[in-house]
């Protein structure tokens, strides 16, 4: 018996797959299978499409169990059937699915002609020893299950009977409708993925370009200091020489990284504002003052570096000015402030205010406040910092 029910079984799933497929088409498949072995995203995703769709059969098998039992004289149909047939509806989506998979990038028509074609050798399988399958199948598990005054007949779909092949050509377009339908997801997707990727690539390569920008400027400036000093006092270049040094360290190396100490980026602005002052006819005097504990916080490096840049470019005139710049820390809350007469913000020499707001927001969403520059009102900054 158990010869004869696993020959009956074979012939049923596998008869129409060796039919249906090439062997140019099995190599294919088999290389989708290696393709999904390796490619865990798209295994699991069409692995939850069957289980939804397994789900879908469960639901459409019990509603047909209790129509077929409750709106009639006597009992049609047992769970027993249901179950074998939606152990063969769930078995037997695979060649469906696989068809419609292997002509996937050819144009509508032949899409449409092969769906067509399949559904006709499918029908003559289903109608024909998958039947016989399901009926041994379901035999002889009531024998197992039930007593003989409680079986009942099973009720198999016939090929002579129009409704059956009406209702065959239905599940047929709703099994296709599934799989073209999970695969409009499925590339949606991938396709998703990729911008969301591009743009997180956009962003990173811009927040890079500000993070690596010191005004050019800058660099022309120190340089020519140096130059002076080394021609008319070559003691006295080497402090400036070891801070630039420092400066280009930073920016090079250690402002790599996402987040750094903040007392790293204090050493940073101390020996950038210091080199600054140091300058040939610079008409402006940068102080830093710093206030409160910050020892275990991390911030982004280079993320103040741009104002400064904005308010040595401000200067005009030729009256000096004196701007003192205070970080304030309380708890992880960062205040950023300037202070002082005429002390104000050059966007079309530095980076404009906006690209730093936008930094600022792409680094901190929701996490700092930016108050701009008022009347007799300093600008402010607000930013709550990470922390080890």
């Amino acid at each position: 018996m158990c010869t004869r029910w696993l020959k009956i079984c074979s012939y049923a799933l596998n008869l129409p797959i060796t039919c249906l497929f090439t062997a140019n088409s099995i190599s294919n498949f088999i290389e989708v299978m290696k393709k999904f072995a390796i490619d865990k995203a798209a295994a699991g995703y069409w692995l939850k499409v069957f289980a939804l769709y397994a789900l879908m059969e469960v639901c459409i098998q019990l509603t047909f169990l209790f129509i077929l039992n409750n709106f009639g004289t006597k009992r049609i149909s047992i769970f027993e059937f249901h179950l074998v047939m939606w152990i063969f509806q769930c078995l037997l989506i695979w060649p469906i699915w696989g068809m419609a998979w292997l002509v996937r990038k050819e144009n509508i028509a032949l899409q449409i002609t092969v769906n067509l074609v399949f559904y006709v050798v499918y029908s003559y399988f289903w109608f024909g020893p998958v039947q016989q399958a399901i009926g041994y199948i379901y035999q002889v598990l009531q024998e197992s299950t039930r007593p003989i005054n409680d079986r009942q007949t099973a009720y198999l779909d016939k090929g002579d009977d129009s409704s059956y092949l009406n209702y065959q050509l239905l599940k047929h377009a709703f099994r296709l409708s599934w799989y073209y339908l999970a695969t409009y997801f499925y590339n949606y997707r991938i396709e998703e993925n990729k911008r969301t990727a591009l743009a997180i690539a956009n962003k990173e390569l811009q927040l890079k370009l500000l993070k690596w920008h010191l005004n050019p400027s800058f660099y022309f400036k120190t340089i020519t200091h140096l130059r002076q000093l080394a021609a008319d006092m070559p003691s006295t270049a080497t402090l400036p020489l070891l801070q630039l040094a420092r400066v280009m360290e930073y920016v090079i190396y250690e402002a790599k990284e996402k987040l750094i100490d903040v007392k790293k980026e204090i050493q940073f602005i101390g020996s950038y504002i210091q080199l600054i002052n140091q300058q040939s006819n610079n008409k402006i005097a940068l102080s830093l003052k710093v206030e409160g504990e910050h020892e275990t916080l991390k911030i982004a490096p280079l993320l103040l570096a741009g104002f400064i840049d904005n308010i040595t470019a401000a200067k005009n005139g030729n009256d000096a000015l004196n701007c003192t710049i205070k970080l304030q820390f309380s708890d992880k809350l960062m205040q950023f402030s300037v202070h002082g007469i005429q002390c104000s913000f050059d966007s079309q020499n530095a980076i404009p205010l906006k690209e730093l707001h936008n930094r600022i927001q792409e680094l901190y969403p929701q996490k700092f406040e930016w108050n701009n520059q008022k009347k007799d009102q300093p600008f402010k900054l607000s930013l709550w910092l990470y922390d080890e």
